[in-house]
């Protein structure tokens, strides 16, 4: 993924060559290799370059649009299990809790396997992102004894401690 933009930045430098039958590192060497029927219809040329870009820009924000959007219903299989863990931690029930934090860790598992190396363009700039993926899973794992043995208060805050980190990256 870290690649894209520079591709994409490649491409679109062969497709503006293509578009205008020139060769930039030929122009700079002082090279002409052959002389090809150069296009004539510089009408045909602009429409082409203009409806290559359109479909580029449209695709590119389509693929950004459906990545957030795959990325918040990833997250929100995190965040149910874990807001409803906290609700039933915080009532002192205890097997409901118990349930849901088996949900919680199957989703978390999930979501950090696919988010911990892959960085959707919503997140990609986000420097504490993998810090708040960390503190997430040192939440989940430091109240997952407590939580299973009956310490429900203690489970509870030790939980509580990742509400901070999930909520920058919904937000983010």
């Amino acid at each position: 993924m870290e690649w894209q933009i520079p591709l994409y930045l490649v491409a679109g430098v062969m497709l503006l060559q293509a578009a205008t039958s020139t060769c930039g590192l030929y122009n700079l060497l002082g090279w002409n290799s052959c002389e090809i029927v150069k296009r004539n219809d510089k009408k045909m040329v602009a429409v082409f370059v203009v409806v290559a870009l359109a479909i580029a820009l449209v695709g590119g924000y389509a693929s950004a649009v459906l990545s957030k959007n795959s990325f918040i219903e990833s997250l929100e299989q995190v965040k149910e299990p874990y807001s409803l863990i906290l609700q039933y931690s915080g009532q002192g029930q205890r097997n409901a809790s118990v349930e849901q934090f088996g949900k919680l860790e199957d989703a978390w598992v999930v979501f950090h396997q696919k988010y911990s190396g892959y960085r959707p363009l919503s997140v990609r700039f986000d420097g504490n992102f993998s810090n708040d993926l960390n503190d997430i899973s040192l939440a989940i794992s430091g109240s997952k004894e407590d939580i299973i043995s009956g310490n429900l208060t203690r489970g509870h805050d030790k939980l509580q401690k990742a509400w901070p980190a999930l909520q920058k990256i919904y937000s983010g």
